[in-house]
């Protein structure tokens, strides 16, 4: 049963499940709560676990024309803040990963933990940001042939027939979407800044999760930039959607970290 709340006129949902230490889940980019089913079930066994639909995504209403990093943390902020939760563990996919940094930035004393799956620390390239441009027109042109474009390449011909039913429901739950919600989603990832320090500098335990095959965020830019930091490091098999490819490995490692961890 989603719940909503009012922030700055704009409506957010989310999903409220379990006791325990607050446990704050963050989609990707053309996602929604939905996509953490089985890590919920999961987690709400030991965690009161918060699903957020971000703006413009799910069934919350977007914000402005460009939703920075910063705006959907505040967002989150105001979440917490509502709910009365002093101290958070935060787990971001993706998209939801640079929002959980950039949480980490604006209100470092509220994290317990951070959790960051199938994401980078890194600003956008020259040549994504580039990308980004190219696939804002598209979006504008034809946002359901830029929807299953983009989903459809998420994932390997072996992960299209292991996990057909579950791929034509992401991509199902992705083409509702709004054409606002996804423009302005790509111009504030465009935007949003390198926060590489916080891997190195920031006193709350951290996880890495990364996929050996994700082509969105490769294994490798993720291991430098963990270079001589005291991040826990986690690989795994399969691509750039992890909760879908390896969910029940992505959701033990989850817990076991949190369990030690808050």
């Amino acid at each position: 049963m989603l719940k909503t709340f009012n922030y700055k006129n704009t409506k957010v949902s989310y999903s409220d499940t379990g006791k325990g230490n607050a446990v704050v889940l963050l989609h990707g980019f053309l996602e929604s709560h939905v996509m953490w089913e089985n890590i919920v079930l999961h987690l709400e066994k030991r965690f009161r676990v918060i699903a957020v639909d971000l703006f413009g995504h799910g069934q919350s209403d977007c914000y402005g024309y460009v939703h920075t990093m910063e705006d959907q943390a505040d967002m989150v902020f105001g979440l917490i803040s509502e709910l009365r939760l002093r101290k958070i563990s935060l787990i971001g996919h993706s998209m939801g990963g640079y929002i959980a940094l950039a949480f980490a930035e604006l209100y470092p004393d509220h994290l317990r933990s951070l959790v960051l799956l199938n994401s980078s620390a890194q600003a956008d390239s020259d040549d994504r940001k580039i990308n980004r441009d190219r696939a804002i027109e598209v979006v504008k042109k034809n946002s359901t042939a830029f929807i299953r474009m983009a989903t459809s390449n998420l994932f390997n011909k072996v992960a299209h027939e292991t996990f057909k039913v579950e791929i034509e429901a992401f991509i199902t739950q992705a083409l509702k979407t709004p054409i606002q919600g996804i423009v302005a989603s790509l111009e504030g990832m465009k935007i949003r800044m390198d926060r590489e320090a916080l891997l190195h500098f920031s006193p709350y335990p951290k996880l890495v999760i990364a996929s050996e095959n994700d082509t969105i965020i490769p294994i490798d830019d993720i291991m430098e930039q963990l270079h001589q930091t005291e991040v826990t490091f986690e690989r795994i098999p399969g691509g750039h959607v992890s909760t879908i490819e390896q969910s029940t490995s992505v959701a033990n490692l989850i817990f076991n970290f949190l369990k030690k961890n808050s």
